[in-house]
């Protein structure tokens, strides 16, 4: 019988190798020490990168006159790019309508304070009237009793005298009209009593005050046609010309308006995923994101929103995210910029130290 071929030792440490190698590996993976947490960097010490725009702290102002109307005239001291001071006059709309209204508002409030004099001219009248009434009353009572004294000596001496029958009956009737006219003073007195006079002034007065208050609406209505910028700022765009018509609340404004008074700052849209990141007081630094080599601008942050929303600008601009959440960061220059742009885009670098 042929010997068997034996397997040389080197194999088979090559196998036990093969499984126990693995088994080892497998153990000391299983058993490990847990990695400390704290070893890698903390994420609050990286900088927050962001994007962001040039602006005015108190935003843009849409200026254009509160009622319709054609332009009549455009101030020469207006355009594009130019700083105006507060209350220089910008433009006129036509307002032939408005002065016509306020004309005849001006005639109403001098009928209605005709009316008011008139009024209290009844109202001093008023006691004397009464006076007279209760005269007129005293004097047809008197006749009163002087015509009953005279129709009953008339009947005493109708059996000495002879007095036809004609004559009797026209001393009745005298009676009678007597009573009659002192009846019909008496209600006349009770009725005056019983007006107050006050109240036809105080209703003139109404009169008058509503007169006044339409007298207003129209000399403001005047006043409205008048456009005048209501603080220290820039025109940035002008939309109006003469001929043409401007009507409030229209797709866009007759003239885009920027106040001067807070200088510039540039508001910044933060992600969601950088909260807590950002603080009042980080330092930043800025520069526009279109030039490598454009000038470095420093500031502060100032103001931080507490509400995650869509971008307050919803332009949409080629190659930017219109439709993210963020968080809006207001940041102030160090030194005032005299070399930028409103609604310049700007990179923004938010130093975490």
């Amino acid at each position: 019988m042929a010997e068997r071929r034996r397997t040389p030792p080197i194999f088979t440490v090559l196998a036990l190798l093969l499984l126990v190698v693995p088994l080892a590996v497998v153990g000391w993976w299983l058993s490990r020490p847990e990695a400390p947490r704290n070893a890698g960097p903390i994420l609050d010490e990286f900088d927050v990168v962001c994007m962001g725009r040039v602006d005015v702290p108190g935003m843009l102002i849409s200026l254009e006159p509160s009622m319709a109307g054609r332009v009549v005239e455009i101030s020469d001291m207006i355009s594009e790019g130019k700083s105006i001071r507060k209350g220089d006059f910008i433009l006129k709309l036509d307002d032939s309508a408005a002065v016509s209204r306020r004309t005849s508002a001006t005639a109403a409030v001098q009928l209605a304070d005709v009316s008011v004099r008139q009024a209290e001219l009844d109202a001093d009248r008023f006691p004397k009237q009464i006076a007279a009434r209760k005269i007129l009353l005293s004097a047809t009572a008197a006749r009163l009793v002087s015509a009953r004294k005279g129709l009953e000596q008339r009947k005493l001496q109708s059996g000495v005298t002879p007095i036809g029958k004609a004559e009797m009956e026209a001393m009745e009737s005298q009676v009678t009209e007597m009573e009659l006219m002192e009846s019909a003073e008496q209600a006349q007195v009770a009725d005056l009593q019983r007006l107050n006079p006050q109240l036809s002034v105080e209703a003139a007065k109404a009169r008058k005050n509503a007169a006044q208050a339409d007298w207003e609406l129209a000399e403001k209505a005047v006043q409205e046609c008048v456009l005048n910028a209501p603080t220290d700022g820039r025109i940035l765009r002008m939309q109006a010309t003469v001929g043409g018509n401007l009507m409030p609340g229209g797709y866009s404004p007759a003239i885009v308006f920027a106040p001067t008074s807070g200088g510039m700052v540039i508001r910044a849209e933060i992600d969601q995923e950088f909260l807590g990141r950002v603080k009042e007081g980080q330092k930043a630094e800025m520069q526009d994101e279109n030039r490598v080599d454009a000038k470095v601008y420093t500031g502060t942050v100032q103001r931080l929103s507490r509400w995650v929303a869509q971008k307050r600008s919803m332009i949409l601009d080629p190659g930017e995210l219109n439709d993210v959440r963020t968080v809006e960061c207001l940041i102030a220059f160090d030194t005032p910029p005299d070399d930028l742009f409103i609604g310049q885009r700007m990179r923004v670098r938010i130093r975490a130290k």
